[in-house]
């Protein structure tokens, strides 16, 4: 019987190898069309006419709300996209300028093409010179011109070369015209320029599909816009109409579907969420972090800001708080439910207490961004969104004393940890927890909302971030503080869940390139991408966890 076994492995061995070789000699020559577009707002592409377009995502995996990244420049927007590291890592946070950049240590993903399959030919076209003199200097073949026509009537003729590997290309117009009448869907100037860029995106795809050898290689489109745009057509950078954009990869092994971060597993390197769902009774889940002796410990100033989208509750848990929330007199906070809003409840030990309450609902579904500062001695402000939406004097004095008598501070709980107000835990999902022993100027507040990998940034208040949970974890229930302070969480409880926050972000195009030509990514690169290829081939074997 052995013999027969070792005669049966060989002979599947040696029909992988026959396999294998057939593949090899049948396999279709790696080709990628990239294109970016400059100001396409995620509205944009369902509500013009775009034939071409559509025809591009129903064959590949796609978001109209990928994330661009912060600040949302035209700049700062290829930088992420070629690079597939965000603007923390490769330098580039000023508008219509790649200044500070560290394109060196961060390089492009054509100059890691071509130093790991030099033989490749690549072409560069596009509006502004410095993505060809800083970002894509490895290229082949480079140009720019100051129309969207005249880069398009290059890269189709490109498209044309035997020889031709991948070809990147910008386009430009609809962000030159938002910033003329506003990126805005009223604005006919505005459709029309999305719309003649669906008329070069059919024009590419049809010089693709003419190539004499087309039947022999497998080709990818990519359409990505690096940044949306406000509806005055001013930059700010940070706002969710500009940082908010669709890209769509296109190719056969590539899922034909919408990407939708509820239905979506948590990404290794991505910015994921925790969602805690309402735990069976009796049996909570929440997050705890032990404060006793750190900064966290009754805090006299403080900025406590974290994006939350609120689940299905009732009466009044405990969103965030260190108190005994059985009496709104105990010392301590808490961040609380109160009714479809919210409130921050605060007391010192002679029980004198403040309740300020938000005036915006907070359980419809969305994400909202929740902040409040506190300065013992003088105010405290409530914000929802970036707007200051309550605010009280307080008169407290410089010896009262906030400490909370309990050693933890609760995200889902109160500091008992078994609180039983709309009981056993609040629901809802949390992302980018900080809390700084500051007091944050509204205007910070508003600047680095949107802003991820806070601890890397130019933040003015850095020094006094004194917990920072990106709730970026995929399993555990470990939960890392990354402001350097060690205030690591724990997640208690089993009824939780990890998801995405965004479905897909620039930073995914580049790693998605590399993967089409099989290149795979080194850990030391720091990318921040993942692969969205899911078509793999299927296994002899089933491998155990």
């Amino acid at each position: 019987m052995k013999y027969l076994f070792k005669y049966l492995c060989l002979m599947l061995a040696f029909f992988l190898m026959v396999s294998q070789v057939a593949h090899a000699q049948t396999a279709r020559a790696k080709k990628i069309l990239v294109v970016g577009v400059d100001g396409i707002i995620s509205t944009a592409i369902d509500y013009a006419a775009t034939p071409g377009i559509g025809i591009i995502k129903s064959n590949g995996s796609y978001s109209m709300s990928g994330y661009g990244g912060v600040p949302a420049y035209s700049s700062s927007g290829w930088a992420t996209m070629l690079t597939g590291v965000s603007s923390d890592k490769h330098g580039v946070i000023t508008n219509k300028s790649f200044s500070g950049n560290r394109f060196v240590q961060y390089p492009s993903v054509v100059s890691r093409i071509k130093s790991a399959l030099p033989a490749v030919k690549v072409a560069s076209v596009v509006h502004t010179p410095e993505i060809n003199t800083l970002l894509n200097q490895s290229a082949d073949y480079k140009f720019e011109f100051s129309s969207d026509e005249e880069v398009y009537n290059k890269s189709a003729e490109l498209l044309k070369q035997a020889d031709i590997g991948a070809v990147f290309v910008q386009f430009s117009s609809p962000a030159e015209t938002g910033e003329d009448v506003g990126f805005q869907l009223r604005q006919a100037r505005y459709v029309l320029a999305i719309q003649k860029i669906d008329e070069y995106i059919s024009g590419l795809h049809a010089a693709i599909q003419q190539r004499s050898g087309y039947a022999d290689e497998d080709w990818n489109i990519f359409l990505a816009s690096t940044h949306g745009g406000t509806e005055s057509g001013i930059p700010q950078s940070t706002t969710v109409e500009e940082i908010n954009v669709p890209i769509i990869l296109s190719g056969p092994e590539l899922d034909k579907k919408e990407l939708v971060s509820t239905s979506l597993p948590a990404r290794e390197n991505a910015d994921n969420i925790l969602t805690i769902d309402r735990a069976a009774s009796g049996d909570g889940t929440y997050v705890r972090i032990p404060i006793r002796g750190t900064a966290l410990e009754g805090m006299n100033k403080f900025t406590i800001e974290f994006w939350a989208k609120a689940g299905p509750n009732g009466s009044d848990p405990s969103i965030m708080g260190d108190k005994d929330w059985d009496s709104g007199g105990n010392p301590g906070f808490t961040i609380c439910r109160s009714g479809s809003t919210w409130k921050i409840n605060i007391a010192n030990h002679k029980r004198e207490r403040y309740d300020i309450g938000s005036t915006k609902a907070l359980e419809d579904g969305r994400w909202h961004h929740l902040a409040v500062s506190f300065d013992k001695t003088k105010l405290c402000t409530v914000y929802q969104d970036g707007e200051v939406v309550a605010q009280s004097v307080l008169t407290y004095k410089d010896a009262d004393d906030m400490t909370s008598y309990l050693d933890y501070l609760c995200l889902g709980q109160d500091g008992t940890q078994r609180y039983g107000g709309g009981a056993p835990n609040w629901a809802g999902s949390y992302n980018e927890v900080r809390i700084w022993t500051d007091v944050l100027s509204t205007q910070t507040i508003r600047d680095y909302m949107y802003l991820r990998n806070i601890e890397n940034s130019s933040h003015p208040n850095k020094a006094s971030l004194s917990l920072y949970l990106k709730m970026d974890e995929v399993r555990g229930s470990f939960i890392r503080d990354y402001s350097g302070k060690g205030n690591n969480g724990e997640l208690v409880g089993s009824a939780s869940q990890r998801r995405p926050y965004y479905p897909i972000g620039l930073t995914d195009v580049a790693v998605n390139i590399l993967s089409h030509f099989g290149i795979r990514a080194d850990g030391s690169w720091g990318l921040e991408g993942g692969v969205l290829k899911s078509n793999v081939p299927f296994r002899l074997f089933k491998v155990s966890n």
